[in-house]
């Protein structure tokens, strides 16, 4: 019985050594390789307005949207334009802050105009004046990726995405969606955890046809079979993919007859950056009238907008430190375009996200991190650049306007 317990217990001691401990190292390091690095896929669907869910009723969107972690609404950044809310998005900083006031302005400062038609500026990192979250992910050794994001050409800080794509206005939908399941295909040590998409479609079916057109409906439903294709494949891969969809503003339409024109000598006597919705106006160096002169002239003959030096821009707009936004600024009521050559669109945006609904976009998010079927109400969007930092681990390390605390409710404990 003694030489059957010593046996016993060498046999015992035996199967504790490292040879045999193998199987049970090996559990536990695939154990630990199960806990994934956090991966998140931001796309924008420019010009989808808050409402297109309910009223159009795509079928994977709406189906995403009931399902997600989502606002009622996303409230865009003043001005309701596409470049400076994609920078509001990404920075998490009002426009004013950021440095992209507008699609198009002249910047004082760099004594240099910004127009997102014009490549070289875009790329030209002097205009951008705060870190975008990739910028920040990457000096954090976390890699990053952008198949199209206004400012993604652009290096900010010294710093651009691990990888990128230039904007292509007219490139198949198929080949961004191929080209990032690609990147979330590459080796670990080199897969972006953070990537960025963008389609433009909607805009500009809004902008040319208006609501409820057939157009916009088809680019709609096309948009969303697009959409549909790429989460459903990133579904199918072996990592947990946070998958968040937004817009950057709204759209509306507004009458033909609804067209004000500003006065003729305002050309002469200023700059003038941007129409319909919103002008900037930045005073020439041989300038016959003062502003204050210029801006009471305006004034007189205003019916429906109003002008303001930038200074006095009513602070709810968080757009009065900056002189990018022009020397004036005149925005117009709901519905109303102003300019010198007559109406250009049938749909716009533009218009104050103060004052209607008509603006808001959408935040839909799926995925890990976030809750199932959780609505929260309307926030501005410079607050999801906190939230999309503290799901991917990173340490904010530059300053910004959003606050984690808006959104954190559509996380998961």
């Amino acid at each position: 019985m003694k030489k059957l317990l010593i046996v016993c217990t060498l046999l015992l001691l035996n199967a504790c050594t490292p040879e045999n401990n193998e199987s049970v190292q090996g559990q536990h390091k695939k154990s630990e390789q199960t806990v994934q690095k956090p991966y998140v896929l931001l796309i924008s669907i420019d010009g989808f307005r808050w409402d297109y869910v309910d009223k159009y009723k795509p079928a994977f969107l709406s189906e995403f949207a009931k399902n997600s972690a989502h606002l009622t609404s996303l409230r865009p950044s003043f001005p309701t334009k596409t470049f400076p809310n994609h920078l509001s998005i990404i920075t998490g900083s009002y426009p004013q802050n950021h440095g992209i006031v507008a699609n198009k302005f002249y910047a004082p400062d760099l004594d240099k105009t910004y127009y997102i038609k014009d490549s070289d500026a875009v790329a030209n990192s002097d205009f951008y004046l705060r870190k975008p979250l990739w910028v920040i992910a990457q000096e954090q050794n976390v890699n990053t990726a952008s198949y199209f994001w206004p400012s993604s050409e652009a290096e900010i800080a010294g710093v651009r995405p691990s990888r990128y794509k230039k904007y292509e206005h007219s490139q198949p939908h198929q080949q961004r969606i191929n080209g990032i399941l690609e990147w979330f295909q590459l080796p670990q040590n080199q897969r972006p955890q953070f990537i960025t998409t963008y389609f433009h479609d909607i805009d500009s079916a809004g902008h040319e046809f208006g609501q409820d057109s057939p157009e916009l409906i088809a680019t709609i439903k096309k948009v969303d079979n697009s959409i549909k294709q790429l989460v459903e494949k990133i579904r199918t891969l072996d990592i947990e993919v946070n998958i968040v969809i937004v817009s950057d503003h709204g759209m509306d339409d507004y009458p033909a007859e609804n067209y004000e024109y500003i006065p003729a000598w305002v050309q002469d006597e200023f700059k003038v950056a941007a129409a319909n919705t919103i002008v900037h106006l930045y005073q020439n160096e041989n300038s016959t009238r003062t502003l204050k002169q210029a801006l009471t002239e305006i004034k007189s003959q205003a019916k429906h907008y109003q002008c303001y030096l930038y200074q006095d821009i009513p602070a709810q707009f968080n757009a009065s430190k900056s002189n990018r936004i022009g020397d004036i600024t005149c925005l117009t009521d709901k519905d109303w375009a102003i300019g010198f050559n007559g109406r250009t669109s049938r749909g716009d945006h533009g218009w104050s996200q103060f004052n209607t609904t008509d603006m808001d976009g959408i935040f839909y998010a799926q995925g890990p991190a976030f809750k199932t079927a959780y609505q929260l109400d309307t926030v501005e969007n410079v607050n999801i650049m906190p939230l999309l930092a503290h799901v991917l681990g990173l340490e904010i390390t530059t300053p910004i306007d959003g606050k984690l605390e808006t959104m954190k409710p559509l996380l998961v404990p």
